[in-house]
C-alpha cells in the first residue's frame, strides 16, 4: 500500500482528533482524506459527511456538488484485496439506499446517514431532484477496465459510476502539493516539414498541425507539475469510464488516434516554425489536459508513435493576452468536467482582483489546483467570495447556497459581484477586505462551536447554514448603521434585497480587543434564533429538514428574516443587536 496515502491517513487522523477530540480508525481517516483531496472539503467542514458505520446503506461518505447540483455517494475501501463481486454489491447497496429514500423508507438507516443524506437531497434543485453519482475508492489493486465492463453489464446506473484507484488517489495528493510556474521555452515535432494550416488576424495568429506523441510525452515528463497547464482554466480531473476509452485507443488503435481525439490547444506568447520543429515561447496547454495526462501516464507499450491534432495560438498584443486566453478557454472547454468558475479564471477582472488582494496578503484562488507562491494571511476561493458577497451584501443566501454555478453563468450577477473595481473605491475596498476577514474569523469560531455544547438543531443549522448566517449578519450590519429599519423589513421582507447596499467597513472600525468574542456571540445568537424559526416551521408543516428550510431566497425573506425581526425584542434578539456594534461603520 502507498506510503504517501498512509502518511496522509495519519495526518487526517490527527486533524480529525484536533477538531472532534476523537481517535478514528485508518478506514474512517481514508474517507476524510478523500473528502479533502478529491472533493476539496476542509477537514473542519467534513463532520457529518462521513456516514460509515452500522446501517449506513453502503455509503461511507457523501458530498453535495454545488457546481453541478448533484449528490455524490461514496464507498471507500482501505484494503489490500477487493473482489469484483464486492464492488458490484457495494454499488447496488448504495443505489438501493437512494431508492428507499425516494420512498421515505429511511428508518433502517443510522441517524447520521438519515440526516446528512436527507439534507443533501433537499438541496437538489426542484427540477433535478434525483441527480446522483456513485464513487468507489480503493487502495486494493484491481483491473479497472474489467471492473467497468462488469459494472456496465450488471448495474443499470453504470453511467453514474466512477472507480478511483490507489494510483489516482496518490496523484490527487501530489497535485495538491504542487507549485506552478510557466514553461519559458520548448520544442515540439510535427509529422513532416511545413505541414500546417496557418491563420492570422490583426491581433492574433495561429497554426493547426499534427504533433508527434513523443513530443507530448516529453512535455508531460518535464513540465506536468511546472507550468504545462499554467494558462489552463482547470486541472485534469479523472473520470474512469471516460478515460478508459482513450486508454483503449492507446492499447489497440493508435493509428486512428488522430480521428478519435479532439487534440490539444497550446497558447503562447510566440512560436517559430523550423521545418518539422516548432519552437514555443512562454506557453501552456489551455485545452487537452485529459489527453496529455493520459498519454503521459500510459503504462503500456509506448514504442509506436502516433500524431495528435494540435492548434497553436498566439496573440500579437501582450497587453490583451489574459482576455485572449480566457476567450479561447471558454470556447474550447465544453467537455467534462469544466466548472463555471473555471471559464472566468483568466478574466481580466478576476486577475486584477487576485493581484490587488495579494497586495493585502490575501490569496484569492482563481484557478483550481494552484498554490500561492507567498504566505498569505488568509486564502479564499473566488466562488466562495462570490457566495459571501451575494449573501451578506445582496441578501440572497438561497441562490448563494444552492449553486455556485449561477454566480458565473448569470452575467448580470457575475458583473454585480466581481466587476466592481473594489480597489478603486475606499468604501468598497474596506468592505471586501473586512468581509474576507470576517470569513476567516468565522471559520475559526465555527470549528470551536462544533466542539461546544450546541443543541442538535443548532449544530445542524451551523453545518448547513453558513450562507444564511452571513446574510443575517449582513442584515444586522444594515440595521446597526440605519441603512434599513426593522419596519422596512416587517412591511416588506424583500426590501432586504431591493434597498441598495451601502458599502463600508464591516469590522475595521471596531478597535476594541473583544472583537472575536463579539463575533462569536453574534453567531450564537443567530444560531439560537434560526433554530427557533426552524422548529416553528417544522410544527407548521413548512419544511422537512434544515437544508430544505434554507433552500430558497423566498423562504429566507418570508420565514427566516421575518422571524428574526419579530424576535429582536426578546433576549437573544436584543443580545444580537447589542453585539452587532462590531459592524458599526463609524464608532463614536
Amino acid at each position: 500500500m502507498s506510503d504517501l496515502i498512509k502518511e496522509h491517513i495519519r495526518f487526517a487522523q490527527e486533524e480529525i482528533k484536533n477538531i472532534t477530540g476523537n481517535n478514528i480508525s485508518p478506514e474512517l481517516a481514508f474517507s476524510h482524506l478523500l473528502l479533502k483531496y478529491r472533493f476539496d472539503v476542509n477537514y473542519s467542514d467534513q463532520i457529518g459527511l462521513v456516514t460509515d458505520g452500522s446501517n449506513d446503506g453502503g455509503i461511507d461518505f457523501l458530498y453535495y456538488d454545488e457546481e453541478d447540483a448533484k449528490v455524490v455517494l461514496c464507498q471507500s475501501k482501505y484494503a489490500d484485496e477487493l473482489q469484483l463481486n464486492d464492488i458490484i454489491a457495494e454499488l447496488q447497496k448504495m443505489h438501493s439506499t437512494i431508492r428507499n429514500f425516494k420512498k421515505s423508507n429511511t428508518g433502517i438507516y443510522n441517524e447520521n446517514l438519515r440526516q446528512s443524506l436527507q439534507n443533501a437531497i433537499d438541496r437538489l434543485p426542484d427540477d433535478n431532484s434525483y441527480n446522483f453519482e456513485y464513487y468507489l475508492f480503493t487502495t486494493a489493486p484491481i483491473n479497472v477496465i474489467k471492473a467497468s465492463k462488469k459494472i456496465e453489464n450488471t448495474c443499470t446506473f453504470y453511467e453514474s459510476v466512477s472507480i478511483v484507484t490507489s494510483d489516482q488517489i496518490e496523484k490527487l495528493i501530489e497535485q495538491s502539493l504542487e507549485s506552478l510556474s510557466t514553461v519559458e521555452y520548448e520544442k515540439i515535432r510535427i509529422d513532416r516539414p511545413h505541414n500546417f494550416l496557418e491563420y492570422e488576424s490583426d491581433d492574433s495568429k495561429g497554426i493547426m498541425c499534427n504533433v508527434l506523441s513523443k513530443s507530448l510525452i516529453s512535455l508531460w515528463n518535464k513540465y506536468a507539475g511546472n507550468g504545462l497547464f499554467d494558462l489552463n482554466i482547470r486541472r485534469y480531473i479523472r473520470n474512469t469510464l471516460v478515460d478508459n476509452g482513450i486508454n483503449r485507443t492507446l492499447d489497440n488503435n493508435r493509428s486512428n488516434f488522430w480521428f478519435l481525439n479532439n487534440g490539444v490547444i497550446i497558447a503562447c506568447e510566440n512560436y517559430e516554425i523550423d521545418g518539422d520543429t516548432i519552437k514555443l515561447f512562454n506557453f501552456s496547454i489551455v485545452n487537452g489536459g485529459q489527453t496529455t495526462t493520459l498519454i503521459g501516464n500510459y503504462k503500456g507499450n509506448n514504442s509506436q508513435d502516433f500524431y495528435i491534432p494540435c492548434k497553436i495560438v498566439a496573440t500579437k498584443d501582450d497587453a490583451k493576452s489574459e482576455s485572449f486566453f480566457t476567450h479561447i478557454a471558454e470556447a474550447t472547454n465544453s467537455q467534462k468536467p469544466i466548472y463555471a468558475r473555471d471559464l472566468k479564471s483568466n478574466a481580466p477582472e478576476m486577475v486584477r482582483l487576485h493581484k490587488w488582494l495579494k497586495s493585502h496578503k490575501i490569496y484569492l484562488e482563481i484557478k483550481r489546483g494552484y498554490k500561492p507562491k507567498f504566505k498569505p494571511v488568509v486564502s479564499i476561493k473566488n466562488d466562495e467570495l462570490g457566495q459571501l458577497i451575494l449573501s451578506f451584501a445582496f441578501q440572497r443566501p438561497g441562490t448563494s447556497r444552492s449553486g455556485k454555478k449561477v454566480i458565473f453563468e448569470n452575467q448580470a450577477l457575475y458583473d454585480q459581484l466581481y466587476k466592481v473595481n473594489y480597489e478603486k473605491d475606499e468604501q468598497k475596498k474596506s468592505f471586501l477586505i473586512d468581509l474576507i476577514d470576517l470569513k476567516s474569523r468565522y471559520d475559526e469560531i465555527e470549528i470551536k462551536l462544533k466542539k461546544s455544547f450546541l443543541n442538535s438543531i443548532e449544530l445542524e443549522v451551523l453545518k448547513n447554514g453558513r450562507q444564511t448566517i452571513f446574510a443575517l449578519m449582513g442584515m444586522c450590519y444594515r440595521l446597526i448603521n440605519d441603512d434599513i429599519t426593522e419596519k422596512d423589513i416587517q412591511e416588506n421582507p424583500k426590501s432586504l434585497e431591493s434597498i441598495p447596499f451601502i458599502y463600508g467597513a464591516i469590522l475595521s472600525h471596531y478597535q476594541r480587543d473583544d472583537i472575536n468574542i463579539r463575533i462569536e456571540a453574534v453567531i450564537k445568537d443567530i444560531l439560537q434564533l434560526l433554530a427557533e424559526a426552524y422548529e416553528k416551521a417544522v410544527r407548521d408543516g413548512i419544511t422537512t429538514s434544515v437544508s430544505n428550510f434554507m433552500k430558497t431566497d423566498q423562504r429566507y425573506y418570508n420565514d427566516i428574516a421575518s422571524s428574526i425581526i419579530k424576535n429582536l425584542r426578546f433576549s437573544a434578539g436584543k443580545d444580537l443587536i447589542e453585539n452587532s456594534i462590531i459592524f458599526k461603520r463609524e464608532l463614536r
